[in-house]
């Protein structure tokens, strides 16, 4: 639990910084995306891309020397898992608050909080971000391992019924701080 809060104040911390990714980054991410991928990854707010090219990296140093090393499907799965957060159209702070409220309140209310209006709508689809994300990669004709990993990230009881090996998931979700048991 202290873990996990560690981990969220320091990605709340660097959500703060103003920009996005270099220019040297963006052009690896278009590299690797292919359209639909890149135009919502486009979409992501300047500090959700700067952070997806940080957990691209992670994940790519963890499979060096592995045989899942170079292969860019685990790439674009990292630069394109935390996608739905867009809908949600929160900031640093509101995104904080939604955190908390399904902490308190359970993941499980997060389907009503969406289906209402308002304040209460973007808590719920930015809880839900890993189905909305995954609907929409899907609908952008999004490589299958990256709809897969935007789905199941934050369910690792599901992770081995993925399309992406075992190791490689677990190495995704390190990257982005994710307890692994």
């Amino acid at each position: 639990m202290i873990r996990r809060g560690a981990h969220l104040a320091s990605r709340f911390a660097r959500s703060l910084r103003p920009g996005g990714p270099p220019a040297t980054e963006v052009a690896r991410v278009e590299a690797v995306l292919a359209p639909g991928e890149l135009t919502l990854w486009r979409r992501m707010p300047a500090s959700d891309r700067r952070e997806s090219v940080r957990v691209a990296h992670h994940t790519e140093a963890a499979l060096a020397g592995t045989e899942y090393a170079g292969d860019e499907r685990w790439v674009a799965a990292a630069l394109l898992h935390d996608v739905g957060k867009t809908e949600a159209r929160l900031g640093p702070i509101g995104r904080s608050l939604a955190t908390l409220a399904g902490g308190v309140a359970g993941h499980d209310l997060a389907p009503a909080w969406q289906a209402r209006g308002g304040i209460s709508r973007r808590f719920g689809c930015y809880l839900r971000h890993d189905e909305i994300g995954a609907d929409m990669l899907q609908m952008a004709g999004a490589r299958d391992a990256a709809v897969a990993w935007a789905r199941a990230h934050h369910h690792p009881e599901t992770w081995a019924a993925l399309p992406i090996p075992l190791d490689v998931a677990q190495a995704l979700a390190r990257a982005d701080g994710e307890p692994v048991a």
